[in-house]
């Protein structure tokens, strides 16, 4: 039998083909992309829709579906002891210790597909599998399905009480490299895991031209007229939704005589007092690029995410030449924003205040942070250029591995004849 070097990519991702979180996403873009390179591309996922759905059921049907030039295998998700899994939630994120074995409970809880790991599993010879984000069991026992050689991690990271787990010390420590959005999720990472003798990554997130909005259209679609400021993502307490709620009330107090509105678009819900029903409003948008015309039409785009490992919006705000004011608590959107001269940041009430009132007082200042964060992001992140950087990694992994085989270090494989694999009907613990 031929040795065999890998020669397709695959993503394993728990949900495809939703706009409801960055991983997903980052995902659809970072494969469209590779794929209009010529590479061979394929995104394993489950049957649940997206993360607000019960993960144990299967919302779409199983098997292969096109996503443009991307091929998108989907599994049935396996059961899940939802009770257990939200309470070690609730555990771990209130910074309570473990033992190694609840941790793994709590993973083996959550959204799974042992149909998708039997697959990885006698594939795996045809594949680099590139596993996001990190706190999934979808990750956890894929990478474990993989093996080693074939495992790269991009984690999405958060500084997080999730990420202090001894499963993912475990995890991080299983792959062969690890790629990151931003260079302070990078410095995390290294802090927290043995990955110093990884074969890392800076990648870098992606986003696509195609989201310069129309501001008209987006005012007479949803009848929003007047200065606003957005609002894009989850609302749900980790992405600051209600920290902004609470804020944005009492800058309506302390500036009584400007019109802006806060405009909030995304799945979850938020707590909006009756008061302020009608400075706080919440479309519900007819299709999602819709987003985009909200961008176009805002005064400025306000990320108070305490937990990001890239921040998507923030890019596609700054396409559209619009400041940004993030929650200065949040390394990687703070990062972005120093760098770039694009927005401001505050820490507290006060420098809440205080920064909005700048840019309303100041409109050639926001137009300055604006035009600051467009060029940043035309220099670093337009998704053809993330492309190119992880073609050429995995091109750096190819040469390796036919070095290796020159050596004959690497067992025999071929494309059409699968690696026979022990232990590969289930990777989760036993009983």
């Amino acid at each position: 039998m031929k040795s065999y070097v890998p020669y397709k990519i695959a993503f394993v991702i728990p949900w495809y083909g939703n706009h409801t979180g960055g991983a997903e996403v980052f995902c659809k873009g970072l494969a469209s992309s590779l794929a209009a390179l010529g590479r061979d591309v394929t995104v394993l996922t489950t049957c649940c829709r997206d993360p607000f759905h019960d993960w144990s059921k299967n919302h779409l049907p199983a098997g292969e579906e096109r996503d443009g030039e991307v091929r998108v295998l989907r599994f049935p998700v396996s059961p899940q002891d939802r009770t257990a899994f939200a309470h070690y939630y609730q555990l771990i994120d209130r910074g309570i210790d473990l033992p190694p074995e609840q941790e793994e409970d709590w993973l083996s809880n959550s959204i799974n597909s042992e149909a998708m790991y039997r697959f990885i599993a006698a594939h795996r010879s045809e594949y680099y599998f590139f596993f996001l984000p990190y706190l999934y069991g979808t990750t956890y026992y894929g990478i474990k399905a993989a093996g080693r050689r074939h495992s790269f991690l991009i984690p999405c990271l958060h500084n997080e009480p999730f990420a202090y787990l001894s499963v993912m010390q475990n995890m991080f420590s299983r792959v062969r490299g690890c790629l990151f959005l931003s260079l302070p999720e990078r410095d995390l990472a290294t802090a927290l895991y043995p990955i110093h003798d990884k074969t890392n990554l800076f990648l870098g997130g992606g986003v696509s031209e195609r989201v310069i909005g129309n501001a008209q259209r987006f005012r007479k679609l949803y009848g929003i007229h007047g200065p606003f400021a957005l609002y894009v993502g989850r609302k749900v307490p980790g992405k600051g939704a209600d920290l902004l709620v609470r804020y944005f009330s009492l800058y309506r107090r302390y500036r009584a005589d400007d019109p802006l509105r806060l405009v909030m678009i995304g799945r979850g819900q938020v707590e909006i007092p009756e008061e302020l029903r009608s400075w706080i409003l919440e479309p519900e948008l007819s299709e999602w690029t819709h987003v985009f015309d909200a961008m176009a039409a805002c005064e400025l785009l306000i990320q108070p995410s305490f937990f990001e490992s890239f921040s998507l919006v923030m890019m596609e705000a700054w396409l559209n030449r619009k400041p940004v004011l993030v929650n200065g608590e949040c390394e990687v959107t703070l990062y972005h924003v120093l760098e770039s001269n694009g927005g401001l940041y505050f820490t507290n009430l006060g420098e809440f205040v205080e920064t909005i009132r700048l840019l309303r007082d100041k409109p050639d200042l926001a137009l300055a942070l604006g035009r600051a964060g467009e060029n940043y992001v035309r220099k670093h992140y337009l998704w053809m250029d993330t492309a190119l950087r992880l073609h050429e990694y995995v091109e750096r992994m190819r040469t390796e591995d036919r070095e290796s085989l020159r050596t004959s270090t690497l067992p025999e494989a071929s494309p059409h004849t699968p690696q026979k694999l022990e232990n590969t009907v289930s990777v989760f613990p036993a009983e």
